[in-house]
């Protein structure tokens, strides 16, 4: 096979104040394309040196590496960082996702320091979360995400530039037994289903037994470098006990972080206001339709509760679709105040200039009040924003079992 990795005689040194730190001492090592290799070491032994190297992040201080035949050594840091790009994608201990951005923004992030356009950047990071088995949860932040699912978020921002290797530090480090197992499956299926090589720096070896090569280091020296058949990941999941989802949901409810993140719901999703603009406008043209085809009446109570409901049905719908799950009550307030002060300030400046059907009569109503009995209209009028704010809440609270009712769960075996 063809080789991808090649250090021939590769050392590294760093300076101390007692005096030069010999990080990794001659080593020799060439990975080939395809293959599943585990570096393992205690603390200090430098497998983390090693994997700055082959990561294109540092350069050695003698000897050579080349990956996919290029000379790493003698390159400068912008081509370095070139390489690093194309040729390498990066998993970490810590997930290191942006907070405030959902899944598939994160997962696009490599291929816009890559310059790709947007129905490119999109396209292939949906094909990443797919791939990871995130399809439903592109839309979710990280801290709507469990620890697996984040580090299959990073799993995937790994895979979206289509590296032909994976470096992963310490990936299953902040992991349960179940989810470490779960991600090395995962890489296991990329290895043998892709092809692509995946270099797994850990210093659990129960962890590195998942590899089909374990490379040792000890004092920054290689001290055994062994092939054989791999543990399969996926089978030793089969034999854990099922997880207790009653247990689980204790967990979440011991730690108030998680509690919290939980009741609030995190960020609405903005496309959501965009969904409830539109079915309210459709709602107000059905319910005039109705009026004057069907009662034959002029109404403008109809139309507005066609457009509360369709606007409600819309919401719910997508916020189920882009979220996995129904609104949190949290969300359902903010959904209903944003939404409903947004129209207002929407409205308020075509009715100021009198381009509303509704303008004449109310600017010539205000024209006729003065001092308390303007500030008391005004009151008013909040006091009735108020209230279609909970009216709009309402619905949204009515609506959301009915249009988007949320998963059912497994019950408990007797």
């Amino acid at each position: 096979m063809e080789v991808l990795i090649a250090c021939r005689n590769l050392s590294k040194d760093y300076e101390s104040g007692a005096g030069v730190v010999r990080a990794l001492r001659e080593i020799d090592l060439e990975i080939e394309q395809g293959e599943f290799v585990a570096i393992v070491g205690t603390s200090g032994s430098g497998k983390s040196t090693l994997m700055n190297i082959l990561g294109c992040l540092d350069r050695p201080t003698r000897g050579a590496y080349e990956l996919a035949g290029f000379d790493i050594g003698g390159r400068s840091s912008d081509a370095r960082a070139i390489l690093r790009n194309r040729l390498i994608g990066f998993i970490f201990q810590g997930f290191n996702l942006l907070p405030r951005t959902t899944a598939l923004e994160n997962v696009e992030l490599p291929l816009v320091y890559r310059g790709a356009g947007a129905r490119e950047r999109r396209t292939r990071a949906l094909e990443a979360l797919a791939a990871v088995g995130l399809s439903d949860r592109v839309h979710h932040t990280p801290n709507q995400l469990s620890g697996g699912q984040q580090q299959r978020v990073a799993i995937a921002r790994a895979l979206v530039t289509g590296p032909p290797m994976l470096l992963a530090d310490e990936p299953t480090g902040n992991l349960d037994t179940r989810t470490s197992l779960e991600v090395l499956a995962l890489l296991q299926r990329l290895n043998r289903d892709r092809g692509i090589t995946i270099v797994l720096v850990t210093h659990e070896h129960d962890i590195a037994a998942c590899a089909s090569r374990v490379v040792t280091f000890r004092d920054g020296r290689i001290v055994s470098d062994v092939r054989e058949p791999s543990v399969d990941a996926a089978a030793e999941l089969e034999k854990l006990p099922p997880p207790d989802a009653a247990l689980a949901d204790d967990a979440g409810a011991l730690d108030p972080a998680a509690a919290e993140r939980l009741r609030l719901g995190g960020p609405v999703p903005r496309g959501l206001y965009a969904m409830t603009a539109l079915g309210g406008v459709i709602g107000l043209l059905l319910g005039v339709a109705y009026c004057r085809a069907i009662l034959e009446v002029t109404s403008t109570a109809i139309p507005v509760a066609f457009g509360f409901v369709l606007e409600s049905i819309l919401a719910v719908r997508y916020a189920r679709r882009h979220l996995g799950r129904p609104l949190t009550s949290d969300q359902r307030v903010r959904v209903s105040l944003a939404y409903t002060l947004g129209t207002a300030l929407v409205l308020a400046p075509p009715t100021a200039l009198g381009w509303m059907p509704w303008s004449k009569a109310l600017l010539d109503r205000l024209d006729d009040l003065e001092g308390g009995r303007l500030a008391l209209a005004l009151a008013g009028g909040l006091v009735g924003l108020a209230a279609v704010a909970l009216a709009r809440y309402l619905v949204l609270a009515l609506l959301a079992p009915l249009v988007a009712p949320a998963p059912p769960t497994k019950k408990k075996a007797a």
